[in-house]
């Protein structure tokens, strides 16, 4: 995959797209995973508002191209979104705003 890139190659399959034409050609030997998805267990606060995951996600494009953060707070155990805020940076200080909103939960 690093070579396509490198090679500007596009678009640039994903790796189990890569994984499945290996095995296919017989370049690889498929294996099985060591444990099933069913085996992990979901790690949560036992009631809400103890703990909130925050995401930062880019690629959002404005209507005049300029590319634009979307911060999100999402409390763990509830999966309740606690804030949202679309940001042009996500500087420190505009992450810390997004959650202006939300003081009133602490």
């Amino acid at each position: 995959m690093h070579e396509l890139e490198r090679r500007e190659v596009t678009p640039v399959p994903s790796r189990s797209t890569v994984y499945r034409v290996l095995i296919r050609a017989g370049l690889l030997e498929h294996t099985t995973r060591k444990r099933k998805r069913g085996d992990y267990r979901r790690w949560e606060r036992s009631a809400p508002m103890q703990l909130w995951q925050m995401d930062i996600v880019g690629g959002v494009f404005l209507a005049d191209g300029t590319e634009a953060k979307v911060v999100t707070g999402i409390d763990d155990h509830s999966r309740f979104i606690v804030c949202c805020d679309v940001v042009a940076r996500a500087t420190g200080r505009a992450v810390s705003t997004a959650f202006e909103p939300v003081k009133w939960f602490v």
